[in-house]
């Protein structure tokens, strides 16, 4: 749809909430394709069963390692989910910074 304006910057579009790979039955390491701080921070299921968490790490913070190959079937049968909520911050134009009475909303 198209829409009047400048393009929408990268770092307010939202993520993708889940990427999908195929296992072969041999590579045990996946990459995300973004950064997460933990294994908390993503859901893993092989084959339509949830993996606990000490089936696989997350040693760089991309990177996918399973402790066993996952199982070679047809079409994407690992899925990621991503739990964490995608950070970001907004920087103000410098024409709107400036004296703000202790931290307040108005400008003097």
């Amino acid at each position: 749809m198209p829409y009047i304006g400048n393009e929408v910057p990268a770092h307010f579009q939202s993520s993708p909430a889940v990427v999908r790979f195929n296992g072969d039955g041999s590579d045990t390491t996946f990459a995300l394709g973004r950064t997460v701080g933990s294994v908390q921070d993503i859901l893993v299921s092989v084959d339509g069963v949830v993996q606990d968490s000490a089936a696989y790490t997350v040693p760089d913070g991309s990177t996918l390692t399973f402790s066993a190959a996952p199982s070679s079937n047809s079409g994407n049968n690992i899925f990621v989910y991503f739990l964490e909520p995608n950070a970001g911050s907004v920087t103000p134009a410098s024409e709107n910074k400036g004296n703000f009475k202790a931290g307040g909303l108005f400008r003097t």
